[in-house]
């Protein structure tokens, strides 16, 4: 992956055809169903956000062209375990977008096929694997072609519902509920993510100091206008309960406008749009677990690269985490655990740019953040708050994730002899306090409460022996002697 081999327009291709995937297909009805017509509205919004995070992306990646995104920038900004839990947080962002597209395309195809959801979204992610490990020329030029017709079919359904639909919805989009239309736009922020992948793939792209910067803000800008046009097509032609029911309401509209082959043409528009989000996320994600391997936060063996310049370990692992997301067939967690991934990282992205501000006033920086520094806290503040409105259960699991990367940490960058060392210690610190809780209790400073055929104080006793003995046994048994190197003496 040494070559610089993308484009402007290569780079806009990568950040459409990720973000332009199953959001417009299948978020549209759900977002319709909860903020109506202000949906619209919210779209507008969540560009905005992007807007003003990708500026801050702009700043850091000119800065420092190298494939690994929010990672590389938190590990100039800071020191320790954060820089590595923010590439684990985007790699596994990007693992769940894979999974996430991969359900939809299985569930869209359904539309036309019984298939199988889990097992068909599983060869989706098989082929891309294969279409990354083939190399990133190849990638390229399947993807700039699918994005080229998806946006074609796209405008050719936009400019056939002009005439036909009724637009005299227009006047109410700015009335209703705003924290409704803020709280939407949080949900539909996954649809302007493009500008990440282009960020991921910085060492791939040619003069990236001048190339990034315009990438992103085209990328976003087109998007947002096909995001609006499509929505204001769709709202024109259906009345807001047939949006808000449908599970594809742009498929629908297509239907009334084109006929059955307008649907079929925009179905292909779908499958086209899923199958390059697809292709982009699994290209950014393969770039963060290479970046890591690199790095040697993880296993080098993940920076290894093939004899076609892919860093094919990195997509086989990538693939196989994927899939197992993918074979659960929820497509709504893997969404909200894109969101949860995407925006603890942007925040930290941001907070880092500030940071670089301070440390490195002197750093090479071909594009600056205008109004500095309200853009970099307003895209803290709304990139935190952003994390109320996602669902309990992506909480969970993405919390989970990161606990996981704390113990991968440990693990691999301090060595598990040091692991045992500190819960030794950890153990005996317990013991002490427990040995402490037992004398107090004996002299009556306190008391708690009894169990029938059991002392409490003997229990407490009995307690503090155990951990003082397994917290002797890590340290003097399983710990090996420390060596430390002279740099560390």
């Amino acid at each position: 992956m040494a070559r610089r081999e993308l484009s402007l327009f290569d780079c806009v291709m990568l950040g459409v055809g990720s973000a332009l995937g199953p959001e417009i297909f299948i978020l549209l009805g759900l977002a319709a169903a909860v903020a109506g017509v202000q949906a619209i509205l919210s779209i507008g919004i969540a560009f905005a956000i992007a807007l003003l995070i990708g500026l801050c992306y702009a700043e850091l990646a000119t800065a420092m062209p190298r494939s690994g995104e929010d990672y590389i920038f938190a590990r100039q900004a800071f020191h320790g375990m954060l820089p590595f839990l923010v590439g684990w947080i985007v790699w596994f962002g990007n693992i769940v977008y894979v999974a996430f597209n991969a359900i939809a395309i299985a569930y869209f195809l359904r539309t036309f096929i019984q298939v199988p959801v889990g097992l068909t979204a599983v060869l989706f992610i098989l082929v891309a694997g294969m279409l990354l490990y083939l190399g990133l020329s190849v990638l390229k030029r399947v993807q700039n072609f699918m994005v080229v017709l998806l946006v074609t079919l796209l405008a050719a359904f936009v400019y056939a519902g002009t005439s036909v639909g009724d637009w005299s919805f227009l006047p109410s989009i700015l009335s209703g509920n705003v924290a409704t239309a803020f709280s939407t736009a949080a949900f539909l922020f996954v649809a302007f993510i493009g500008f990440e992948d282009i960020v991921s793939v910085s060492s791939e792209i040619r003069e990236p100091r001048k190339t990034l910067p315009r990438a992103i803000v085209i990328t976003l800008v087109v998007l947002a206008a096909i995001y609006l046009a499509v929505a204001l097509t769709v709202f024109a032609i259906l009345p807001l309960p047939a949006i808000a029911a449908s599970g594809n309401a742009v498929l629908d509209a297509a239907q009334i406008v084109l006929g059955e082959n307008g649907r079929i043409l925009l179905s292909i528009a779908g499958l086209l749009a899923i199958a390059t989000s697809i292709n982009a996320a699994m290209t950014a994600g393969t770039m963060n677990a290479f970046a890591l391997g690199r790095d040697a936060y993880l296993p080098r063996a993940l920076a290894r690269l093939s004899s076609r310049g892919t860093a094919v370990n990195a997509v086989a692992i990538t693939a196989a985490i994927a899939i197992v997301f993918a074979a659960s067939e929820a497509v709504a967690v893997v969404a909200y655990l894109t969101d949860f991934a995407y925006f603890i990282a942007m925040a930290v992205s941001a907070y880092a740019l500030i940071k670089l501000r301070e440390r490195q006033p002197y750093l090479s920086r071909a594009f600056s953040v205008p109004f500095y520094p309200y853009i970099p806290v307003a895209a803290i503040v709304l990139s935190i708050a952003s994390l109320i409105f996602l669902h309990p259960q992506s909480l969970l699991i993405g919390a989970l994730w990161l606990l996981a990367g704390v113990f991968a940490y440990y693990l691999y960058v301090i060595g598990m002899h040091r692991v045992l060392i500190a819960a030794g210690g950890v153990l005996l610190f317990l013991s002490a306090v427990a040995f402490t809780a037992y004398f107090l209790l004996e002299a009556g400073y306190f008391a708690i409460p009894q169990f029938e055929s059991f002392s409490t104080s003997g229990m407490v006793l009995l307690a503090a022996l155990a951990l003082m003995a397994c917290g002797a046994y890590l340290i003097i048994c399983t710990g090996k002697p420390v060596v430390l190197s002279r740099r560390e003496e």
